[in-house]
């Protein structure tokens, strides 16, 4: 790579969406639903922005196309500078983490919490394969990232995972994306299904992981107040196009009654009864 690519890439921003279109088959024969319309959104390195909007807004379509579940019909994604728009999931393994909403999908629950962290650090390398892993190195990465948690789960790392609560799973799966440091971590309303305390818990420590590693997040979230607090940019989304981009001093001078506001008077609709509630919890 000459020094001038090198220099391009460098200053890239960290995601660049061009023209980002995702497009599927509707019930009808010839209906076609465009999740994503044309989408071009670029974030910068160490950013976290909370990604907003109505139901069917095209946000879990954005979240699938950044990790690479799905592949874009038309336009292009670049992380870092590298054009990664036909590359499966797999292959940014090394690059991009996701934390669903799920914590049973988070974690392998057959297999222990080093287990776990072992496949994590794989995939940091990008190399998955049968080998031996360098268990010291393993169990040492593991018992820093859990301690931050405060849930005694660093002690814990012969046990399966299958037998965590919900808001332990999730503590484990932040831990094991802070471990790989991935370039873009990838929220997907991951407090949502859990109990309020333990939900606190582990917004609170996934926000001093993404500050401390200074990890480009894209955080998925029902919660304005959330999104409001805990965000440097909020991106609001429906029908598959960014209708609100709020950063600085036009970001933090916008309460929740007048984001919703906005909102309504820019889409003609109210958003929903889950993000009102979430907003007012």
């Amino acid at each position: 790579m000459s020094q001038a690519s090198f220099e391009a890439r460098v200053s890239a921003p960290a995601i660049r969406l061009i023209n980002a279109t995702k497009r599927f088959a509707g019930l009808g024969k010839r209906e076609v639903f465009t999740a994503l319309d044309g989408l071009n959104i670029n974030v910068q390195r160490g950013c976290c922005v909370a990604l907003i909007g109505s139901n069917g807004a095209g946000k879990s379509t954005l979240l699938s196309i950044l990790m690479g579940t799905l592949l874009l019909d038309e336009g292009s994604l670049q992380i870092d500078g590298a054009d990664v728009s036909d590359q499966p999931s797999w292959q940014r393994a090394a690059r991009v983490a996701l934390v669903r909403q799920n914590p049973e999908h988070n974690v392998l629950s057959s297999l222990s919490i080093e287990e776990n962290f072992a496949l994590a650090l794989m995939g940091r390398e990008g190399v998955f394969r049968l080998r031996r892993y360098d268990r010291t190195a393993v169990r040492d990465a593991a018992r820093e990232a859990l301690r931050k948690f405060g849930m005694g789960l660093e002690d814990r790392l012969s046990e399966s995972t299958g037998t965590l609560s919900g808001g332990q799973r999730q503590a484990v799966a932040m831990a094991m994306a802070a471990v790989r440091n991935p370039r873009v971590l990838l929220l997907d309303e991951h407090v949502s299904a859990l109990d309020p305390k333990r939900a606190k818990v582990v917004a609170e420590v996934t926000e001093q992981i993404i500050r401390a590693q200074s990890m480009t997040t894209i955080m998925v979230t029902h919660d304005l107040g959330h999104a409001l607090a805990h965000s440097d940019r909020v991106l609001m989304m429906h029908r598959g196009r960014v209708v609100m981009d709020l950063s600085g001093k036009q970001k933090s001078e916008l309460d929740l009654a007048g984001l919703a506001a906005s909102f309504e008077e820019l889409v003609g609709e109210a958003l929903p009864d889950r993000t009102i509630l979430a907003a007012a919890s």
